[in-house]
């Protein structure tokens, strides 16, 4: 019944129904508190990681100029 009802005024609602959908979209394209929160997260997540990196790398540099000022004092 509603069916018919709705084809016998095809145009009615049209403009709410496009208007509604793209409402939807913003505002799903919308950032919330919740997302700035993830991301910010991720950000500092990756920065640790490239601290990490840093610190093995200046770590490994380490060892290796001690190792090589080790055997420069034993030759001396």
């Amino acid at each position: 019944m509603t069916d018919t009802a709705i084809h016998l005024v095809p145009e009615q609602g049209k403009f709410r129904r496009a208007l509604a959908a793209v409402w939807a979209f913003l505002q799903a394209m919308e950032s919330t508190s919740f997302d700035y929160t993830l991301d910010r997260i991720e950000r500092l997540e990756q920065e640790v990681g490239r601290l990490k990196v840093d610190m093995r790398q200046s770590r490994d540099a380490g060892a290796v100029d001690g190792h090589n000022a080790s055997a420069a004092a034993r030759e001396h």
